[in-house]
């Protein structure tokens, strides 16, 4: 036997207004039966809201009394039967806005006129509801915003906003979350009783009235009858309350969450129309995907700055892989320039000291660009770096690299290498390539030559063979080496650097690399004007100086890390 069969039993023949009575207000609270009734304490709301609705359409005083009367014997029978704790009538006067016809018209219409007219002045009120959310740069603004735009349309006075504590869009203030599972998320114009020592009545414990409404999901579209128990609580404090008492209140949800309230305060018994109460629930609606949109923007503001954060350190870590500045060998000019397409690059260039007073020079290129390119090329820094010193030949260096990258799971990532020993006293030069463009020497006069050699890429072959090439450097010669992101700069033509061009300009360069390098990266920079840069760009240039008179610089290193960017 369900509620209403039990209630029906319990009654006598002479009762059967009542059950109609209760019957027609089940029907309504369910929307006829589409949800099952489940009587709770705070139904006041639910009463309020449908012997308004029973007034609108024109029940006169009499039978509002007794609807009333009927539906307070109903809750009364809940309570003595153990289905609620406590019946909404003995807490909340029910009555009284049918005791004084006066305080019971409708006293509030922010949208007057036909329903054509209010239809119009709603969807332009919405319209500015909309601008201002749009304005809004976070959640904070646009809920003070978006109150501040509703009381000028409602032409009321104060309003506040409660959100849940998981409302999963705005965290809650710093320290324990609050007992009852609200926080004070947004005021506007608050009286001094709320105001006063931190707006304490709205923060407290427990829940009021409205909050413990929206938590049981009692409160489902916007309703003007709630009885503001912060209010109240003031009040008989002998706070200053400004008049109000009463608020209408209008759920908060995304995507169908219940996420918070927002309520309108009113002076004394203020009855919202119909269609206030519309424009309540569209501007709350309204404000809910605003809030979703908001939280996404937070969200990829968040990320991005995560993103930028990490992508920010993995550059600061792959400079680290770069020498601090290039060493100074006698009787040799170094140079050398590095410039990321992205914060960070597959491109890398280094100098090490081997035994014996020679120097190792690389200049490598992982096939891609970004943050993976770069982890690659870290992974290949580290296994150049722990076999220089003990591999005096370029070949066997490169081949045991190569096997441990085929170990990898590379995934087409795989890397071309120059790497040369510079045996200073000899002046020569022992090299290999690994799929790398092979390095231009440039003569002291001034005739450019491509290096020979050959072995492809690292990472793709574990069985590749690497073979040693010997140069001898004469003075005044210089040998450059470089990337391919250099011969492949595109201009607004959209034509590339290439090789040809490159070695024209590296004949017509100075011999010394500092000068030489300064040379090729103007050109550069000409080339591309303001083309975006499609790839890493590295530039490596070692020169043997020619005899000739002291100068300040005998050495002539140059680092061109920080010239102008191409």
């Amino acid at each position: 036997m369900d509620l209403l069969e039990q209630f029906t039993a319990s009654t006598s023949p002479d009762q059967e207004i009542i059950l109609r009575d209760v019957d027609d207000f089940i029907k309504w609270e369910t929307h006829q039966g589409e949800v099952e009734f489940n009587p709770r304490t705070s139904d006041d709301v639910a009463i309020r809201t449908y012997l308004l609705k029973c007034y609108v359409r024109g029940v006169n005083r009499s039978s509002l009394n007794r609807i009333a009367a009927s539906l307070e014997y109903f809750y009364t029978w809940l309570k003595t039967n153990g289905w609620i704790i406590e019946s909404p009538f003995d807490l909340f006067d029910l009555k009284r806005a049918f005791l004084d016809r006066k305080k019971s018209l409708p006293a509030h219409e922010a949208f007057p006129g036909q329903p054509n007219e209010q239809e119009i002045a709603r969807l332009r009120a919405l319209n500015r509801l909309a601008e201002s959310t749009n304005q809004s740069l976070d959640v904070k603004t646009m809920l003070t915003g978006t109150l501040e735009t509703m009381l000028g349309v409602m032409t009321l006075n104060t309003a506040w906003i409660s959100f849940k504590s998981d409302n999963g869009i705005l965290e809650p203030p710093a320290g324990p979350l609050p007992e009852h599972g609200f926080f004070l998320a947004a005021a506007y114009n608050l009286p001094p009783s709320l105001e006063k020592s931190g707006r304490h009545f709205l923060k407290r414990p427990p829940e009021c009235h409205c909050q413990q409404l929206l938590r049981t999901g009692q409160l489902r579209r916007g309703v003007n009858v709630v009885e503001c128990s912060r209010l109240q609580d003031a009040m008989e404090g002998k706070e200053n309350n400004g008049g109000l008492l009463f608020h209408a209140s209008v759920p908060i949800a995304i995507n169908n969450q219940v996420i918070g309230v927002m309520n309108f305060a009113a002076e004394e018994w203020q009855l919202l129309s119909a269609s206030d109460l519309q424009f309540l629930t569209a501007g709350a609606k309204q404000l809910g995907s605003a809030l979703e949109r908001a939280h996404l923007y937070d969200l990829v503001r968040t990320e991005h700055a995560r993103l930028e954060e990490e992508l920010d350190l993995a550059r600061k870590m792959q400079v680290s892989l770069f020498p601090d500045k290039l060493p100074e060998i006698a009787g040799y000019s170094l140079a050398a320039f590095w410039q990321p397409a992205r914060e960070t690059s597959g491109d890398y260039y280094n100098v090490f000291r081997l035994p014996g007073g020679r120097w190792g020079f690389i200049v490598a290129d992982v096939c891609g660009k970004g943050a993976p390119a770069a982890l690659r090329m870290a992974m290949a820094h580290s296994l150049i770096r722990e076999r220089v010193e003990n591999e005096p030949s370029p070949a066997a260096l490169l081949m045991q690299v190569n096997r441990v990258l085929c170990e990898q799971d590379m995934d087409m990532q795989f890397v071309t290498s120059f790497y040369g020993i510079l045996d200073p006293e000899n002046a020569t030069l022992k090299y290999a390539l690994a799929g790398h463009p092979p390095p231009f020497l440039r003569e002291a006069s001034g005739q450019v030559k491509k290096l020979s050699g050959r072995g492809i890429a690292m990472g793709i072959n574990f069985d590749a063979l690497y073979e040693d090439n010997n140069l001898a450097l004469a003075p005044g010669d210089s040998l450059v080496a470089f990337t391919d992101g250099v011969t492949d700069a595109s201009n607004p033509a959209n034509r590339t650097y290439e090789l040809s061009h490159l070695k024209a300009v590296i004949g017509s360069a100075p011999a010394q690399a500092g000068d030489l390098l300064k040379h090729v990266q103007g050109t550069l920079i000409d080339w591309v004007k303001e083309s975006p840069r499609s790839d890493d760009i590295t530039l490596l240039a070692i020169g043997r100086m020619q005899i000739s008179k002291p100068t300040d610089d005998i050495n002539g290193v140059v680092d061109t890390r920080e010239m102008e960017n191409i």
